[in-house]
């Protein structure tokens, strides 16, 4: 009888070490399906991700089109005008500053309607901001940020202008210098300006 259990015993042993490598082996499988799955999901998710913040962006957009005014518009407007004057002042100064026959005098007489310029813009900067209501003004925060910086370069290049015009004989390279730095800096201005009315749709294709 002991003979018989024991024969038994041997030829079962192969069956159920083959049961396990099986199952094994399907279980591994299972695994990495499930392994590979997950890159899929993980895609479906971003791209869901990034649809909800594009309607999110479109929303606010049409939030902030609805709440523009007139009156906002036209003094963006009026404000788009004097920054393209003094613009149009910074590079006659440019070209003043850097011509063969160098005059102080005149030279001063262009700084001065400058500033003028400049402190105008930033007048009418100021309205339209104190104008817009909360949401507008939280819209561009960032980019108020931006051109109150540039503001004080080109402040900051109008005081170096002062220092050397105050002199009895300027330096024509600093001074000229200095007027590129402004027209530069108006440049950029102008850009986050216009941007700015794009964010609050307050810029017509003309302006």
């Amino acid at each position: 009888m002991r003979q018989i259990l024991l024969i038994a015993a041997i030829l079962l042993v192969p069956n159920l070490v083959l049961i396990a490598q099986h199952s094994g082996h399907g279980s591994s499988g299972q695994g990495q399906q499930q392994g590979q799955s997950q890159p899929g999901r993980a895609t479906t998710g971003g791209q869901s991700s990034q649809s909800t913040a594009a309607q999110k962006r479109e929303k606010q957009r049409n939030q902030l089109r609805s709440q523009a005014t007139n009156e906002q518009r036209e003094q963006y407007r009026t404000g788009n005008r004097s920054m393209e004057r003094t613009r149009t002042q910074a590079r006659d100064m440019v070209r003043m500053s850097n011509g063969t026959a160098f005059d102080a005098d005149q030279v001063r007489q262009q700084r001065d309607q400058l500033r003028d310029q400049v402190r105008t813009m930033d007048q009418h900067n100021q309205r339209l901001i104190k104008g817009l209501d909360n949401q507008q003004q939280a819209a561009i925060e960032q980019r108020r940020w931006t051109i109150y910086q540039i503001q004080e370069r080109i402040n900051s290049s109008l005081r170096s202008m002062d220092r050397e015009l105050a002199k009895t004989s300027p330096i024509q390279k600093r001074v000229t210098e200095e007027a590129r730095n402004v027209e530069r800096e108006m440049q950029q201005y102008q850009q986050q300006y216009r941007d700015m009315g794009d964010d609050l749709s307050l810029r017509s294709s003309q302006s």
